[in-house]
């Protein structure tokens, strides 16, 4: 609870005392800041799509042959 908090207390002190940053951020850097959010959001939907299988074969243990993620 204590860790939340410290967190929590670092994040509100970075946002009370940000200045303005005055920064050009070029093409390249964007792409690249698309191309990590895309790479997480294929990341998220790999995990949740392995969980969500091993979630449904938990469930059809007593209905026979339980189904693998390549079939």
């Amino acid at each position: 609870m204590t860790i939340r908090f410290g967190v929590l207390g670092a994040i509100w002190i970075l946002v009370v005392c940000a200045e303005p940053a005055y920064a050009y951020v070029d093409p390249g850097s964007g792409g690249m800041i698309v191309q990590l959010l895309l790479g997480g959001v294929a990341g998220v939907a790999i995990l949740a799509r392995l969980f969500w299988h091993r979630l449904i074969n938990r469930v059809r243990l007593g209905r026979g042959k339980a189904t693998t993620v390549g079939d």
